[in-house]
């Protein structure tokens, strides 16, 4: 079923509204079972839907697009090569230092901008040269490893959902999808402006299926400057701590809706009939993984995850860019 524009805004208000509620009254659960159940069919269905957008390089030209596109997948297979290496090799007891992975990670994000909007060949070694003095730069500080874990993480599900959300509304000049972007940012600051004391405790199944997010929590909380964030009576139990899962229950679940309810705009579902069985197979499997183990499934899914988080960096910064277009038209 075909909607407007207007319905669609409507409807992530409703979806927004429901997300939130559910946030506050069963924080650890509402994550557990959006980044299980619909996490996975967000990352298939996405990746497919980036890869028939040639993942947003900006190229006019078709042979210069494919190059460039090209390019653009080698960082990314090349990354992902380094990513599994360090993953493995801290899983047999032989860690490695992570600077390596994080500084990929960051230079496939350099990219993106590069193969997204820059054309100029001046103006991209000008970005190469000033990124690789960041890199050499700040490779030691505690917030260079920070950065790239809120990127995957609450960046990507939070504030790049709201900026999707900005251009959509500035690019239809669309009153409803203002008033969705306010709904937007109102769930995420009523968090922290309503505060319950406690909500349904978090039992060891909960726990144990949540502990590979704790560093996530740990680092929001010390962020915000609520605590040190180090020990499970402050994640699980303090308010404080509910507030940021609350936050993060929210952005990750409204996240997966979000893409969901905008099937008749963006029309991901329009692939071949063998992509959709394969989609669906592999996002079965996924979720049988899961049902078994849960942290067997995060492991398992942790690496589609991060790859669809970066191919979609080219995306983001064409958002990103949309948004001061639009700004710049309205100014004008």
């Amino acid at each position: 079923m075909k909607l407007s524009t207007n319905q669609i805004n409507y409807l992530n208000i409703g979806l927004m509204l429901f997300s939130c509620a559910v946030a506050f009254a069963l924080p650890f659960e509402l994550f557990l079972f959006s980044y299980a159940v619909l996490g996975p069919l967000h990352y298939l269905t996405e990746i497919s839907w980036l890869h028939d957008k040639h993942y947003f390089t900006g190229v006019e030209q078709a042979k210069r697009r494919r190059r460039a596109k090209r390019y653009w997948l080698i960082l990314v297979s090349v990354t992902m090569c380094v990513l599994l290496f360090g993953f493995v090799a801290e899983k047999t007891g032989h860690a490695v230092s992570p600077k390596w992975e994080i500084t990929m990670f960051y230079s496939v994000f350099v990219a993106a901008l590069l193969v997204s909007l820059i054309e100029n060949t001046l103006a991209r070694a000008l970005v190469i040269v000033m990124a690789a003095g960041a890199f050499l730069l700040f490779n030691d500080a505690r917030y260079y490893a920070v950065l790239a874990f809120f990127i995957v993480t609450i960046i990507h599900v939070l504030l790049f959902t709201g900026a999707f959300i900005l251009f959509g509304a500035l690019k239809s000049r669309s009153a409803s999808g203002i008033l969705s972007l306010a709904v937007f940012v109102l769930c995420a600051a009523s968090f922290f402006l309503i505060a319950p004391e406690s909500a349904r405790a978090a039992g060891d199944y909960i726990r144990g299926s949540y502990q590979p997010f704790n560093a996530l929590n740990a680092e929001l909380l010390r962020l915000f400057g609520f605590s040190a964030g180090v020990s499970g009576q402050e994640i699980y139990e303090s308010s404080k701590g509910l507030m940021i899962m609350r936050l993060i229950a929210f952005a990750y679940t409204y996240h997966y809706l979000n893409w969901f309810s905008k099937t008749s705009i963006i029309r991901w579902h329009e692939i071949p009939k063998s992509r959709t069985v394969l989609i669906v197979a592999l996002w079965i499997i996924s979720l049988a993984i899961y049902a078994r183990d849960y942290t067997t499934g995060m492991a398992a899914l942790y690496f589609l995850s991060i790859l669809h988080v970066m191919l979609e960096f080219p995306l983001n910064h064409y958002t990103f860019a949309g948004i001061a277009r639009e700004l710049y038209a309205i100014a004008r």
